[in-house]
């Protein structure tokens, strides 16, 4: 069925049909345009979306390489990602590189060939402007996830340094006094801003640096770097983990070995998903506003791109519960969204 069935059902031009399926740029009169549709659906006709993207030199689509689908904090961005796509009328194409570069640079290929309007990367940061086909392509680019500035690129992303230096400074204000850290082992900038605002947090107080373990960004790799923690130091206060599935495999670890959180140390995370609500003891984070970075990420497709390039940064919002120790009748604090349950175990029900 084409354009012209439909309207030759509905009595009117094919004009008339082009204006309801593209919502303009004519108005059409609310009666017709619901006799044309009641026509669409009767004969089955569906718009041709490629003729559409040649007519109008724009797909509506946009495209999403991320490094890993797995992690909670990706999956929970890219629902946001949706939503704020969905609200400036473009839809996306996600695709998972699995960090490997080779993977990145063919699906970089294929969404250019899908003539997308843009591309949002939640993967390395550097290599995929190595892509001719992406830089003859000529479309805008839009960094998420991304620690600072990079010059002349289009970057989202949440003051962590900022972040960490909160964490560790509310677990000394608990009287912790000895703090771990346990950090990604790669991609997210060197020294890891989280790394730098823990430093920052400590010297403030006075005190040493604690020890530091290097290990993936994953419940496997927070797990090792629990047990190496404490092998490496057993006099251990308390532990900043970079990420939720980080601080996730440290709290294993810690029971494990039979200490009590937050009795014998206190743990703190980066992220705030859901995954670290419903930990055992619900996790104290530094929660990144997902709802904002998604909307300003996408707002970003619609802005000129400047020589210069340009950064958006937003802060993270402490949420307490009782990994570090705080309890909604203690702990008093400004833009804190303080979350308890009524229970005074520290260790899972036997």
């Amino acid at each position: 069925m084409t354009r012209a069935d439909v309207a030759r059902m509905a009595g009117v031009s094919t004009a008339v049909v082009s204006y309801v399926v593209n919502d303009g740029p004519r108005p059409v009169a609310a009666a017709t345009a619901v006799r044309v549709r009641e026509a669409m659906e009767l004969l089955g006709y569906r718009p041709n979306a490629n003729a559409r993207a040649l007519r109008l030199g724009r797909t509506f689509t946009l495209g999403l390489v991320m490094a890993d689908a797995l992690n909670p904090f990706y999956a929970e961005y890219t629902s946001e990602l949706v939503k704020a796509a969905d609200a400036r009328g473009w839809r996306l194409l996600i695709a998972d590189s699995r960090e490997d570069e080779a993977d990145e640079a063919a699906i970089v290929e294929e969404f250019v060939a899908r003539q997308v309007d843009g591309l949002l990367f939640a993967s390395s940061f550097a290599r995929f402007e190595r892509s001719r086909t992406l830089q003859a392509a000529g479309i805008p680019t839009v960094l998420i996830d991304c620690p600072g500035p990079v010059p002349g690129r289009r970057t989202v992303g949440t003051n962590a340094g900022g972040a960490a230096e909160s964490l560790v400074t509310h677990l000394v204000e608990h009287g912790r006094r000895r703090i771990g850290l346990i950090v990604g082992d790669h991609g997210f900038g060197n020294p890891d801003p989280r790394e730098r605002g823990w430093r920052r947090a400590l010297r403030s107080a006075g005190l040493a640096d604690g020890p530091i373990i290097r290990v993936p960004f994953s419940r496997e790799g927070g797990y090792t770097g629990g047990h190496a923690l404490l092998d490496q130091d057993p006099g251990i206060d308390a532990v900043f983990a970079s990420n939720d599935l980080q601080g996730v495999g440290l709290v294993l670890a810690l029971h494990e070995r039979g200490v009590r959180i937050p009795l014998d140390v206190a743990v703190v995370t980066f992220d705030g998903t859901k995954e670290s609500e419903f930990c055992w003891p619900p996790l104290t984070v530094a929660r990144q506003r997902l709802p904002e970075l998604a909307a300003a990420a996408i707002a970003l497709m619609d802005t000129p791109d400047l020589a210069s390039g340009t950064h958006v940064q937003l802060e993270a919002d402490l949420i307490l519960r009782e990994s570090c120790g705080c309890t909604a009748e203690t702990i008093q604090h400004p833009r804190v969204d303080v979350v308890t349950r009524p229970s005074r175990l520290t260790q899972p029900p036997a």
